[in-house]
């Protein structure tokens, strides 16, 4: 018995627990040595590098499924492909990871937002300078009213949801700048999912210049376009004309409110220039 050790001696040795070793006894993945009369199990000292070996490969995320199958014809060839396909799953993880992080940092940003937002005066235009935007657009199922609003936006993420993206920093609306000019502003508006500025991923995705805008903070439905026709009247109002399409960024959805209020907190963002 010089040679042997218990169960609970091989565990501690590996900081793991009793109930994992007759775990991979049962599934034939490491089994003693020797099984008492008592049923006391007991491993040679020269099965401690196996025990490493599985050890080190379910800590690197490879599944015990996996494992077992490969103790079953064991080669240094067939391990480093064991390994090196691991690796490549473990780059893939790290980059949706990646994608999730800036999601979330991004989400972050807008809240900070729509807090600092709320020291400044609702349906007060000021100009600052905007980043770009990259921005997943479609036009609004008609008739225009929130339950369809609702619905174009499920349709977005339901498109977002197949290729497992999130969307950056929300959701808003687009109200294209020829339709604004010519007093028809809703006749292609429509909603739109703010992506990551590097995501490719969409070849039918727009981005949407950065720049001097005239913005606005204002509670309201997109459709809504009073918020809108203040902000052209001050625009015009200023020596300043459009110059691109309209952005109206939903800081925080009615799923906030507590109270009766049923409009959304935006901000609108109106791409401007001197006029001539």
């Amino acid at each position: 018995m010089d040679d042997l050790i218990s169960i609970s001696e091989m565990a501690k040795l590996y900081g793991i627990t009793r109930q994992t070793l007759i775990y991979y006894d049962e599934i034939d993945l490491f089994k003693p040595i020797k099984v008492d009369i008592n049923g006391y199990r007991y491993y040679s000292r020269r099965q401690i590098p196996y025990l490493r070996e599985i050890c080190f490969l379910k800590s690197v995320g490879i599944s015990l499924k996996d494992v077992v199958k490969h103790f079953q014809n064991r080669s240094a060839d067939k391990e480093m492909e064991l390994l090196h396909n691991q690796k490549v799953k473990i780059i893939q993880e790290m980059s949706r990871l990646s994608k999730l992080r800036d999601s979330i940092t991004q989400r972050i940003k807008l809240y900070e937002q729509s807090v600092e937002a709320d020291k400044a005066q609702i349906r007060e235009p000021f100009i600052t300078k905007t980043s770009t935007k990259r921005i997943l657009f479609k036009e609004y199922i008609k008739p225009i009213h929130r339950e369809n609003l609702h619905t174009t936006l499920m349709e977005l993420w339901r498109e977002v949801f197949k290729k497992e993206l999130v969307p950056c920093s929300g959701f808003g609306s687009l109200f294209h700048m020829q339709d604004v000019l010519n007093h028809q502003t809703l006749a292609t508006a429509g909603s739109c999912l703010f992506l990551p500025v590097w995501n490719n991923d969409y070849a039918e995705s727009i981005l949407i210049p950065g720049g001097e805008c005239a913005c606005m903070y204002k509670y309201g439905m997109p459709y809504d376009v009073e918020g809108i026709e203040i902000l052209l009247d001050w625009i015009n109002s200023n020596g300043y004309e459009l110059c691109g399409d309209i952005i109206d960024i939903c800081l925080l959805d009615t799923t906030f409110y507590k109270n009766q209020n049923t409009l959304d907190y935006g901000l609108l963002q109106a791409p401007i220039k001197l006029k001539a």
